[in-house]
């Protein structure tokens, strides 16, 4: 296989474009047109539809980009990433795999860093892992640069560097028919929850973080991956919501939701930062982690 011919199913993957693809490969379009036929015939696979005015791939091809993604940059990039990076001219592509949440509180901090500091890199920052094994696999095969999640990864080979933490609050419409200016523990237990998907420590993320004793088990009123999704739907319901404290504070008024201490002792949220240990001298990726570091927001 022509490395060429990656490269340039890489450029069109990420440019949804065969025109733009070319510019950014500073080739023609029929070059680009022509490696995309020899991979159609090489993998029997269309790889690309026509919707509209753009080009949308094949679910075999997001298979192929995901498999390829990691291997190729390192293969393109190797040792001139490693030793000879420089952020202002970098087209570097650095992989980050996070969680929704999470990305509300760095990516846009972090994308205003790039702009000021390295204009030309990309974040790939939509790659979520929902289990440890996952996070752990994509590390050590390199299909990602840095995970970011609550916990650390203490398998050896890892550095884990713990960014930020953040303190849970319960929030409640403002509406709510029995909870008004308090919230005892007797509500708490009362009332109905929304419950987030992703888990913490094989467990739900409030469990994983409650000290002294268990949780008695709560009557959830629905499961969601999004903190934003549980916030807008305890606006609109009875039902309380348990979040962090930033991004309660966040929506809180225009939600139209009030914001109350969780009603016992409970650790706050810790966010990692997680790499491989062949990558700690790699210069590239030491920028990628003072970016991150960067864009920590302001404590709550």
């Amino acid at each position: 296989m022509d490395l060429n011919l990656l490269k340039t199913f890489d450029a069109v993957m990420k440019s949804k474009s065969v025109n733009a693809a070319a510019e950014a490969l500073n080739v023609t379009a029929p070059a680009v047109s022509h490696a995309l036929n020899r991979l159609r015939e090489h993998y029997q696979d269309t790889l690309f539809i026509r919707q509209g005015r753009g080009i949308i791939p094949t679910s075999f091809a997001l298979e192929l980009h995901s498999e390829i993604q990691g291997p190729l940059n390192l293969l393109i990039n190797g040792s001139k990433s490693h030793l000879d990076f420089e952020a202002q001219n970098s087209q570097r592509t650095f992989r980050i795999s996070s969680h929704k949440d999470i990305d509300l509180l760095l990516i846009p901090n972090l994308v205003k860093y790039r702009e000021k500091h390295a204009p030309n890199i990309t974040f790939d920052a939509d790659i979520e892992h929902l289990n440890e094994q996952d996070r752990q696999d994509a590390l050590r095969n390199r299909r990602v640069d840095v995970i970011l999640a609550t916990v650390p990864l203490t398998d050896h080979g890892y550095i884990n560097q713990i960014l930020f933490e953040q303190e849970l609050v319960v929030t409640v419409n403002k509406d709510h028919p029995r909870i008004k200016d308090t919230l005892t523990m007797e509500d708490f237990m009362h009332e109905s929850h929304l419950m987030w998907k992703t888990q913490r420590l094989n467990t739900n993320t409030l469990d994983s973080l409650v000290i002294e004793h268990s949780l008695p088990k709560r009557k959830i009123a629905y499961t969601t991956g999004s903190t934003t999704t549980a916030l807008l739907l305890a606006s609109e319901t009875d039902w309380l919501c348990v979040t962090s404290k930033w991004h309660a504070t966040k929506v809180a008024e225009s939600f139209g939701l009030n914001i109350f201490p969780v009603p016992f002792k409970t650790n706050k949220v810790p966010i990692y930062m997680t790499w491989h240990q062949t990558q700690k001298n790699d210069i590239g990726h030491q920028w990628l982690r003072t970016a991150i570091t960067n864009a920590i927001p302001s404590a709550e």
